[in-house]
């Protein structure tokens, strides 16, 4: 009788350490999961930590309880394919791919119904040519505003040479560079801004040229135009510059 309540003692302690070692078991790895509140009491947020890092799919939900986002972490960057959700948390709506911190790959938006309704291509975080927007008819939107070139020449009055740049259409918002993109058609840092002059809503470029001075070159203009939906609209086009004073 002695040996048997030895052995049950024994029993149940082992019992009480498997317990508390999986209690513990994301401490003993090094991972544990960061949790925010509402002042409601519902889940703000999850994140996952490894080592002190970020690690795996964090998730970001609304007061209601509704999952809002999706992001997935590798030591503390980005990485993966992230996903927002419509208001509800049933349907999502866009979906990102990240890769080293930076958005890397495709950026699709989706309609309430599940639709695609646009599919837009990323690398190292800058938006690329190419991109596809689709109507409600899920037919794919085919007219986009093109850049208009207008020279000023006022050499003679002032030793001035302008060109004013704008959209062939109304836009949302523009912004214009110079310079040429990557190898695979997205923007880079290596472009140079045009100005922009907000009053007329233009970008300009400005010469200025001594007596006898002369600028001959060809310019490539790219215009980075925000779209209704909220995507990026890349497009360009060459002018062969020739002023002289």
């Amino acid at each position: 009788m002695r040996k048997a309540i030895i052995l049950l003692t024994v029993f149940c302690c082992g019992c009480l350490f498997e317990k508390k070692k999986s209690d513990k078991k994301g401490d003993l790895k090094g991972e544990k999961v960061q949790v925010s509140k509402y002042s409601n009491g519902k889940t703000k947020a999850e994140v996952p930590y490894k080592d002190g890092k970020r690690n795996g799919m964090s998730r970001s939900f609304d007061n209601k309880g509704n999952i809002a986002l999706e992001l997935p972490y590798v030591n503390d960057k980005r990485e993966g394919r992230s996903k927002k959700y419509y208001e509800g948390g049933k349907q999502v709506f866009q979906t990102t791919e990240y890769k080293d911190d930076k958005i890397h790959g495709m950026q699709v938006k989706y309609r309430l119904n599940g639709a695609v309704m646009s599919e837009a291509r990323f690398e190292n975080g800058f938006p690329c040519n190419g991109l596809k927007q689709y109507l409600t008819d899920n037919t794919l939107k085919q007219k986009y505003p093109q850049i208009v070139i207008k020279p000023i020449d006022m050499i003679e009055s002032t030793g001035t040479y302008v060109l004013e740049i704008s959209m062939s259409e109304k836009v949302r918002e523009v912004k214009y560079y110079t310079g040429k993109l990557s190898p695979t058609g997205c923007l880079t840092d290596n472009l140079y801004f045009v100005f922009f002059d907000q009053a007329r809503r233009t970008g300009v470029l400005k010469y200025d040229l001594q007596p006898g001075g002369f600028i001959m070159e060809e310019l490539n203009i790219i215009a980075a135009v925000e779209t209704l939906q909220g995507n990026t609209y890349i497009t360009q086009r060459k002018y062969n510059l020739a002023i002289d004073n």
